[in-house]
Order: structure tokens, then sequence, then C-alpha cells
């Protein structure tokens, strides 16, 4: 099985109450144990940080960071091909809240 990439990207900046919160990690949490081992892990993301192009940081964390820019999380999880993990990523319940993008990650030589 190859390891394959879940990127979260906010579709739109929300302000959850803590019980919608806590809705969503038990819903998450609930789908990773579902997986298996063929779980490795996931973390979200803090919404500090920068953004860099061309080696030169364009913009730092904050009013002039959009939103829609910011990439919330990832998950990793262990698929046979690109097809079950497309399958595996459609059933992830934060899609509701989040855009994503799904990558085999490259295995090091």
């Amino acid at each position: 099985m190859q390891e394959y990439m879940i990127i979260l990207k906010n579709k739109k900046s929300v302000d959850y109450s803590p019980e919608e919160l806590q809705r969503r990690l038990d819903a998450y949490r609930t789908w990773a144990n579902n997986l298996g081992e063929r779980y490795v892990r996931g973390q979200r993301l803090e919404d500090e940080g920068a953004y860099f192009k061309n080696n030169e940081e364009v913009v730092t964390d904050g009013p002039f960071l959009e939103a829609k820019e910011i990439i919330a999380g990832y998950v990793i999880f262990k698929a046979e091909n690109l097809t079950e993990a497309m399958q595996v990523t459609q059933t992830l319940p934060l899609l509701a809240h989040f855009e994503a993008y799904v990558r085999p990650i490259n295995p090091a030589d």
C-alpha cells in the first residue's frame, strides 16, 4: 500500500461554537478509527504562518491572507491506488467544511 495525503483548505472563514468544533472532531475521530491500520496521522494546522514566493515572504498571516488560501490541516493514510484514495477522501466528514486535495506521497529512494 502507498501513503496518500489529504490537504485540507478552508472554504471560508467561519467561527464555530465549541460544541460544533467538538462534533466535527468526534466525526473525524470516528472516520479515522474506521480506517484502522490504513490511517497514519492527521493534524490541524495553526492559523499563523507565512507565504513565500520566489524565495521572498509575500504575506505573513493576518488580515492580508484570505481565509480561502489557508491550508487548514492534513491527513495521511494508506491506499492501494489513487482511485481507492479518492474513494476514502470522499468519505471524510470534514469535506462539508473544507476543500481537499489528495495526492500520493513519493516514497523516499
